[in-house]
């Protein structure tokens, strides 16, 4: 997926370039191919990050539109002086476009409150660990805390496979803590115009930081922090202006966990690993044998399902497939015993047939070449 995103954000740059340079044909074409990427993207997501995504990819197809009906010998030059760019600005933002300076909190910020907990994540031992003593404990016994000179929150990077539950984690640290969740993506907080997207990412961070205890959790991290150095310099100004305001945090008195996830964090920029932005870096791997276990177990509650059916010899047969792949394999074993149950009008009642035919039909997202890069990642970037 990574690289159809690159392939996306070279086709903006190319598109606002040819804005600037008067190239109105250039310009149409690379907006729609844009947005061709953005919906491929969609496809390949879920949830909120497939949502903004369609977002982005109507905006671009807007940008063409809007391109093709009125030029844009008004838009060249700055956004702040171009009496036109107002009319290139895609919908997907919530402000009018004069007041285009960021995102107000409700953009990010999630509606309710994730109904989720540690204890209805299976295995992920570390990752629970580190945030218990990264801020759960200092908010419990904060004279402990503060005896030892600690202060509550921080950063955390969760990085693995996709599909082993780094999203999910997020939303049970914002359970545990009855607290606001915000959620953005690389792609939401990205934006067509220069000086825009450092300016969504910094308002998203103090909004974040005004609640007296809050988790923000940066989806897609290597799309927002890449690597500095190349030709775009708002991919720069992002990572610059990122660590210019996470170190601000030191003086703040409340709380903020700042969770970032990641398929690719090798793509990531070096300064972004230093102390003070994400203190833990903790690798996210595919499901132990007693987390699977607990998956299985999870997905049978409440279920009628055959004898010959061993939890045990089941999550010793799905080692190397992630968690999101063996809740992938029960729902489609499921509606193939319901299938079955309706054809020859019986009792639903779930077989190892039903899942040995559903694990036909999805194999693991998990290859060993996959693993093999993330160890070689861990092993130059961490020993």
């Amino acid at each position: 997926m990574n690289t159809l995103l690159d392939r996306k954000r070279q086709y903006e740059a190319d598109c606002e370039a040819a804005i600037k340079s008067g190239r109105k044909k250039e310009a149409i074409i690379a907006a729609a191919r844009a947005a061709e990427l953005a919906f491929k993207l969609a496809e390949k997501t879920e949830g909120t990050v497939s949502q903004r995504y369609i977002e982005d990819a109507e905006g671009w197809l807007e940008i063409g539109e809007r391109i093709k009906a009125k030029g844009f010998d008004q838009v060249r030059g700055k956004r702040q002086e171009a009496k036109g760019a107002s009319d290139l600005k895609p919908k997907t933002s919530n402000l009018k476009p004069e007041e285009a300076e960021g995102p107000e909190e409700s953009e990010w910020l999630v509606g309710e409150k994730p109904n989720m907990t540690f204890d209805k994540i299976c295995g992920m031992v570390e990752a629970k660990q580190a945030i218990m003593e990264m801020v759960v404990y200092p908010l419990m016994q904060p004279e402990k805390s503060e005896a030892l000179g600690l202060n509550p929150g921080g950063g955390v990077l969760l990085y693995g496979p996709p599909g082993n539950g780094k999203t999910l984690l997020g939303k049970a640290i914002a359970g545990e803590l009855d607290c606001p969740f915000f959620y953005a993506s690389g792609a939401s907080i990205r934006s067509k115009w220069h000086g825009e997207s450092e300016q969504r990412l910094s308002k998203l961070l103090k909004s974040a930081q005004a609640c007296d205890v809050a988790v923000l959790f940066l989806d897609e991290v290597e799309g927002l922090l890449p690597k500095r150095g190349g030709s775009s310099q708002v991919d720069n100004r992002i990572v610059t202006q990122f660590l210019a305001d996470v170190g601000g945090f030191e003086e703040s008195r409340n709380t903020l966990l700042i969770l970032g996830a990641t398929n690719k964090p090798w793509d990531i920029d070096e300064a972004v690993f230093r102390t003070g932005r994400f203190d833990e870096k903790i690798y996210i791997c595919p499901p132990d044998e007693p987390a699977r276990t607990g998956i299985l177990a999870m997905e049978l509650a409440g279920v009628s399902y055959d004898e010959a059916l061993r939890v045990d010899e089941w999550a010793a047969r799905l080692d190397g497939f992630s968690g999101s792949d063996i809740v992938g394999i029960m729902k489609s074993a499921k509606r193939i015993s319901l299938g079955r149950a309706i054809r020859e009008d019986s009792d639903a009642v779930l077989t190892v047939n039903d899942i040995e035919a559903a694990l036909k039909k999805i194999p693991s997202s998990i290859t060993e070449k996959m693993l093999k890069e993330y160890a070689r990642f861990q092993e130059q970037r961490f020993n």
